[in-house]
């Protein structure tokens, strides 16, 4: 019965909140035509009822358009928040592995923990070149919060680096090992 109960509560706090956006934005567009209404009118301008219903709706327009680009971007800030967690497990994936065989250069001495953790972290990496391509795109889109973008792209940038710098031992193990484990494959390379 509880659950019952807490769905109209839930579905009254969305509906609280909805509403309320509603008077912000009507507000919003209410005080800016009216700021621009007191312009004209100081400047000696008259204003029909036609001209005053165009200002409302370009207001609302320009209101709606500044709500869309005041928030980051959901899709992007999750991703880089999913990103930077790849780049945190898979380094701690590769120490643990690192430290569970320390000497395997081979890939079939590679633990499971190696095996997911460097792709992992590679993984993230490989975001960081994407994360630049969506800021450059959000600068040509006005719909887009660009100073968010770019702030999210730092964070993960920060990240991989921070990663990198303590776990590079664990994250490059078998890249030292002359040709990163396929020399024992009978290709006649090296050893």
């Amino acid at each position: 019965m509880s659950d019952e109960q807490d769905s109209p509560i839930s579905l009254s706090d969305d509906e609280d909140v909805i509403e309320q956006y509603k008077l912000d934005l009507q507000s919003e567009v209410i005080r800016i035509t009216l700021e621009e209404i007191e312009q004209r009118v100081g400047a000696g301008e008259e204003i029909s009822d036609e001209e005053k219903e165009k200002m409302i709706e370009d207001n609302l327009k320009k209101v709606l358009q500044n709500a869309e680009t005041s928030h980051p971007p959901d899709f992007h800030r999750t991703l880089n928040m999913y990103l930077i967690f790849l780049a945190v497990v898979g380094c701690v994936f590769a120490f643990i592995g690192y430290h569970l065989s320390p000497d395997s250069c081979a890939s079939d001495e590679d633990t499971i923990w190696e095996e997911l953790g460097v792709p992992l972290f590679y993984v993230s990496a490989l975001g960081v070149p994407m994360n630049i391509l969506f800021c450059l795109i959000s600068l040509k889109n006005p719909n887009l919060d660009s100073k968010e973008i770019f702030r999210w792209t730092r964070i993960h940038a920060i990240a991989i680096v921070i990663c990198w710098v303590i776990f590079w031992e664990y994250i490059t193990q078998d890249m030292f090992c002359g040709c990163w484990g396929i020399c024992g494959m009978g290709t006649g390379w090296g050893g």
